[in-house]
């Protein structure tokens, strides 16, 4: 019954994200929001990774995100003009290299000291595009022309295409999260956020896993940043603050921590609200902060945990109430296997 409830689910998304250039010209919406909705979902995928999996409260994604819009951005206008690709992938390693750069600052603080140190380091990333203006245009930010795909005699992706591209990105990118979360490095991180201490004492060096995680939550970051910015044709320093970021985390707790498409699900109600409720109403940001506080309180797993929630509910159910010994002893057991390092 799960299986199919998921084949049905993925087939549904799948058909949606296929249609949708035909979908928003009859809901009267531009195609660059179908755009915005992927990459702020890729965006939102790597906070999931930190504060899903890992169960670190990561609030400086923005620094990563902006990092790979004005890496690709630069790259494009002072570099090579017309290779999107090329430039992608550079923003992308803007993003990794700049979190691996912050990666042995942070590792060894966990909690309000951890997610603190991010906000501040993400602070800095953003007053250099501020300050640094004759670079990156400084407060005003920086207009770049969409490079072509290939060369200056390429085709030069508009609309509808620029939007299948970042599709296969998409994707690419959540298939290998898919695999990632499913990898003896992926049940570690949920190891390390449910006991660390554990983990420690099974001779694995967290430290290193959590960079790891830092850094694979840096490249998809940087993914989204290079492709939001030539989507928009502009990279500002607004991009790295930490309002950025906590709209991010934000997206990840509405849709559901720890959930492979909750992310998505919560930039879509996210950016939906942004760009189409806020046209109907001034009061969008309430609405949007009475779902969230609404997801702490009852649903602390997001929109997509309540299935999971259901299910587990059904489960205990469905076990014999007289073994109580033994139901007792099973969820006390952490149900992963971890695979890792030696210190």
């Amino acid at each position: 019954m799960k299986r199919s409830a998921n084949a049905l689910g993925m087939s549904l998304l799948a058909i949606a994200l296929l249609a949708l250039p035909a979908i928003m010209p009859a809901l009267k919406l531009n195609i660059s929001l179908g755009t915005s909705l992927l990459l702020f979902g890729l965006a939102a995928a790597s906070v999931n990774i930190m504060v899903g999996y890992t169960g670190l409260m990561a609030f400086g994604n923005a620094a990563f995100f902006g990092v790979g819009a004005y890496g690709s951005a630069l790259f494009s206008h002072y570099i090579m003009p017309d290779q999107l690709l090329l430039a992608a992938i550079v923003g992308a390693l803007a993003g990794l290299v700049s979190a691996l750069i912050l990666g042995p600052f942070l590792i060894r603080r966990r909690g309000i000291y951890f997610a603190l140190l991010t906000v501040a380091f993400g602070q800095v990333y953003y007053f250099v595009a501020y300050r640094w203006s004759d670079v990156t245009g400084g407060e005003d930010g920086f207009s770049i022309t969409r490079p072509a795909l290939f060369g200056p005699h390429s085709v030069r992706l508009e609309g509808p295409s620029y939007y299948y591209m970042v599709l296969v990105a998409f994707v690419i990118v959540m298939l290998l999260l898919w695999y990632l979360v499913r990898s003896p490095f992926g049940l570690t991180l949920r190891a390390i956020s449910q006991n660390e201490i554990r983990v420690r004492y099974l001779a694995i060096n967290s430290d290193r896993i959590i960079l790891r995680a830092l850094g694979a939550s840096g490249l998809i970051a940087g993914i989204a940043g290079s492709l939001y910015s030539m989507s928009i044709n502009f990279a500002y320093p607004l991009m790295l603050d930490w309002h950025q970021s906590g709209d991010f985390v934000m997206m990840v707790i509405l849709g559901g921590a720890g959930t492979l498409f909750g992310p998505l699900l919560g930039a879509v109600i996210y950016t939906v609200a942004a760009n189409v409720l806020s046209s109907w109403t001034q009061a969008w940001q309430i609405i949007i902060g009475a779902m969230f506080v609404l997801c702490v309180l009852f649903f602390p797993k997001g929109i997509l945990g309540i299935g999971a929630m259901l299910r587990s509910a059904e489960v205990e159910d469905a076990e014999d109430p007289l073994d109580i010994s033994e139901t007792a002893s099973h969820r006390h057991e952490p149900a992963v296997v971890m695979e890792g390092e030696r210190s």
